[in-house]
């Protein structure tokens, strides 16, 4: 097995590259990939490439810090031996393009696998990685890029008319409890998510929402009753919470929203000793909502953890 078969698989078995991801922020990136690499602005936005390896950083509103956007192995560079020196420290010399046979054989003798979700677009769960793969030129098809995104789930995929369901989600803010629970039974489970997510994204985005507690209101709802029919796991609903939470506080501080050391607490009673990927990302939609506890050494002592854990 190549170098390159390593480095990739690893990439998409941990979400990480030599254990970095955005979410650890620049110095940290500075650290271990053995400088700041060349970085760019874009309005709120810094991107910083060392090659192979790209990372993007979104500036929070009101001096709130950086989040982590995205970790990208833009693969297709291998065809010009492109590779940074970090990695080739770590993995050695690359030998070109990676076939997609060989990554998935590799990830198959790993016990890692990978569900199909788009054209030549495969994604991995645990890790939250997804594999772009290149059309096949008659001797396989290459990897192209490996792509993961802070609480990125490619599990399901948003069916129907955006405009038509938040009509429907606006009526069913207008309900009564009992309303919304008999509207909830009309749902399948998957819809029910997705009706929950487009409420979330839509609420705590920069469009214009009258009534905007209102809709608050009704994510929270939407995840309780979720969780209480078993349509959400308690972690997944202390992640939405919190993500829901850091960004409305960012856009609306003005709403009345939940206490943040509740907040917090929920995320971190959900933390495994494992560090897997799902428990870093409750670690870090934690620390967005820092700058507002009234006690932070429950916090402190996680975090170091988490960043600890390569």
């Amino acid at each position: 097995m190549g170098a390159e078969a390593r480095f990739i698989a690893d990439v998409v078995q941990t979400g990480t590259v030599l254990g970095l991801d955005a979410n650890m922020g620049p110095d940290l990136a500075t650290e271990i990939m053995g400088g700041p690499g060349e970085e760019h602005r874009y309005g709120r936005t810094v991107c910083r490439s060392y090659g192979l390896v790209e990372l993007v950083w979104r500036e929070r509103r009101r001096g709130l810090g950086r989040v982590g956007e995205h970790l990208a192995v833009q693969a297709h560079l291998l065809e010009h031996d492109v590779l940074d020196d970090a990695v080739a420290a770590a993995y050695g010399q690359f030998s070109g393009l990676l076939m997609f046979e060989e990554l998935r054989d590799e990830l198959a003798r790993r016990h890692v696998g990978l569900v199909e979700v788009g054209d030549r677009q495969y994604w991995q769960p645990e890790a939250q990685t997804t594999v772009h793969v290149g059309a096949d030129s008659g001797c396989g098809a290459a990897v192209q890029k490996v792509f993961t995104a802070f609480g990125q789930d490619l599990a399901g995929s948003f069916r129907g008319d955006p405009k038509a369901v938040w009509q429907r989600v606006k009526a069913v803010a207008a309900m009564s409890e009992n309303g919304r629970a008999g509207w909830a039974e009309t749902k399948a489970p998957e819809d029910f998510r997705l009706c929950a997510k487009l409420t979330a994204h839509r609420t705590a985005s920069h469009d214009v929402v009258r009534d905007r507690q209102a809709f608050v209101e009704l994510a929270f709802w939407m995840w309780d009753h979720g969780r209480d029919k078993g349509v959400y796991s308690s972690a997944e609903v202390a992640f939405a919470r919190a993500e829901f939470v850091a960004r409305l506080d960012e856009l609306y501080p003005e709403l009345e929203l939940p206490d943040f050391d509740e907040l917090v607490d929920a995320c971190l009673d959900h933390v495994s000793e494992d560090l897997s990927r799902k428990d870093k990302n409750l670690v870090d939609v934690a620390n967005l909502l820092r700058h507002n506890l009234t006690d932070t050494p429950r916090l402190d002592a996680v975090y170091r953890k988490r960043v600890s854990r390569r």
